[in-house]
């Protein structure tokens, strides 16, 4: 800013203009920010925070990749035989994508302390409650033979007790925890 004080207005292009406005509005807009944010007891992830935070952005992420890599790959062979498994795949493949971007989407919102984030966080925990009910049940929509079904019970009995334990502690995490409500002051 001690440069505009010094250069006279006549020296001075409509370019160099918008560039000092555009300067000062980021300045101005950032302090502002900073200003403004109510900060709580803690202004930083940690704890078990940080772990709710990893798993959402990373390990669950990684771990999508993984099991959609692998039962592609173990499954692919039965499509011409079973079609309603290529059916199957395919619709629980995009769920569970679009469900990997929400979870980063959460989990980047607690990180950041956007604003609303653990309502955020909640509302992923919710709609991944949603997606375990609708992907238990989605094998037995498609058409697949009585004996692949029974197959598939066990595996769809165990995911979805891991999905509600998961669910199950991490939401409550986000309702009860003195650390998330002295982090995010909504």
């Amino acid at each position: 800013m001690l440069k505009i004080s010094i250069l006279s207005y006549d020296n001075l292009k409509y370019n160099d203009f918008f560039k000092i406005y555009l300067f000062y509005q980021i300045k101005t807009n950032f302090m502002d920010i900073q200003k403004n944010r109510n900060f709580g007891k803690y202004q930083s992830v940690g704890g078990w925070l940080y772990l709710l935070c990893f798993s959402l952005i990373i390990g669950g992420p990684l771990r999508t990749l993984y099991n959609l890599l692998t039962s592609f790959n173990e499954v692919s062979p039965l499509f011409e035989q079973f079609p309603g498994l290529e059916i199957l795949v395919y619709v629980d493949s995009f769920l569970s994508v679009t469900l990997m971007i929400f979870s980063v989407r959460a989990g980047n919102a607690l990180w950041t302390f956007k604003p609303k984030a653990v309502k955020t966080a909640k509302n992923y925990f919710l709609i991944f409650l949603v997606y375990s009910v609708v992907a238990a049940f989605l094998p037995f929509v498609v058409g697949l033979p009585s004996e692949f079904m029974e197959a598939m019970i066990p595996e769809v009995m165990k995911s979805s007790i891991q999905a509600l334990v998961f669910f199950g502690i991490w939401y409550s995490y986000l309702h009860v925890s003195k650390r998330v409500r002295e982090t995010y002051i909504e």
